[in-house]
């Protein structure tokens, strides 16, 4: 009933809402989903040359009028309380994000050649709103989110996330438990914790079992850094492998099309490092060129007939390279209010999808993501 409820409103809006004629007269849509046997959309997007917004809210992202109306529109809180695009992925054709304290969005291409988007959103409702999401990434090709307790920022009464692994199917409407085997032998019932989760450059598996005593008895917690393929047993390894292990890849070991282009466009924006999406990979992974320079995000396509990198500055900036164009394109991505940035960007089919969030030091305020059409 939500759903439909929100698919509703979404299309009054866009009824009634007055724009300008420019916007009026682009081919921007944003349709009820027709329903199917399998989980059915929570809308059907046609992107165009101006942009559509959408911000996080307690019922999922919502369209909003400009970008504008987001501003002073939420609470500035600490980032690992706060709902944003805390990772992306892609499969194929599909661009997935998992939303921090909320749960899955999943965008997938509805008709050939159209460029209708369907928004999938799977909610973990109210478990999901205890914990931070610390990890996504592809397990048995199938998407797989970690949570955990963070309480950097503030005292948790909440135990450790039980279950702590969650994916979805397309045919269920929520989230479901993921077993992982070397993450759970550390069991949240005994107390333990995996707060950090992550993709070394050999390959392997890092992650930070924390058990934390009763604070009654004031002692240190009991922590262990361990490797792992995910499905072996995991082994100890110092803290220096571990820190190695957060460190950006040489962009030598990017394959080669993108090692090519990744440099190209380092160079073009003055930047050293690059965070990118790709359906080629299990995990967002990080290339460096020099780490002393600013950062980039972005989506790396393999395909052979059209290998490209689409990259973004916080700032918007865009630069799209292709494999065979010996030109680096530039253009902007639609522009955002003071105190606003980029923060990841993805693609599906022709369409882009820019995350963006309102930022103060530590703090997240409102935040969501940007779609438009790429003008190739």
């Amino acid at each position: 009933m939500r759903r439909f409820c929100f698919c509703a409103a979404v299309v009054c809006l866009l009824l009634s809402c007055k724009r300008s004629k420019a916007v009026d007269e682009q081919a921007v849509n944003v349709t009820p989903p027709v329903t199917a046997p399998a989980v059915a959309p929570s809308m059907i997007l046609r992107a165009g040359e101006y942009p559509l917004w959408f911000q996080f809210t307690a019922d999922g992202p919502a369209l909003i009028e400009t970008i504008e109306d987001a501003c002073f529109s939420a609470a500035l809180v600490p980032w690992p309380l706060a709902p944003h695009v805390r990772f992306m992925l892609a499969q194929g054709d599909t661009l997935l994000m998992a939303v921090n304290r909320d749960g899955f969005i999943r965008f997938f291409p509805q008709r050939d050649g159209d460029g209708y988007i369907g928004l999938y959103r799977f909610s973990g409702g109210e478990f999901w709103r205890q914990y931070t999401v610390g990890a996504f990434f592809f397990f048995d090709e199938k998407p797989a989110a970690l949570l955990y307790r963070d309480d950097r920022f503030f005292d948790s009464d909440a135990p450790p996330p039980s279950p702590r692994i969650w994916t979805f199917d397309r045919n269920a409407a929520n989230p479901q438990p993921l077993a992982l085997p070397s993450l759970d032998a550390f069991a949240p019932q005994d107390g333990w914790d995996i707060d950090t989760l992550r993709r070394g450059g050999d390959g392997l598996w890092y992650f930070r079992a924390v058990k934390k005593a009763p604070a009654q008895l004031e002692l240190r917690p009991e922590i262990r850094l361990l490797r792992s393929d995910l499905v072996k047993e995991g082994e100890l390894v110092s803290l220096g492998a571990f820190q190695n292990a957060a460190l950006p890849e040489s962009i030598s070991a990017a394959p080669g099309p993108l090692r090519d282009m990744a440099a190209a466009v380092f160079a073009e924006s003055d930047s050293g490092l690059g965070a990118v999406v790709s359906p080629e990979f299990q995990t967002t992974r990080t290339f460096a060129i020099n780490r002393e320079k600013s950062a980039i995000t972005g989506f790396y396509s393999g395909k052979p007939e059209n290998a490209f990198l689409l990259a973004t500055t916080p700032q918007g900036d865009a630069l799209y390279a292709q494999t065979n164009a010996n030109v680096i394109r530039h253009f902007s991505l639609p522009p955002l209010p003071e105190g606003f940035c980029y923060t990841g960007i993805g693609m599906c089919g022709d369409t882009i999808f820019a995350s963006w969030e309102e930022q103060d030091e530590y703090s997240i305020g409102a935040a969501g993501f940007m779609v438009i059409q790429l003008m190739r």
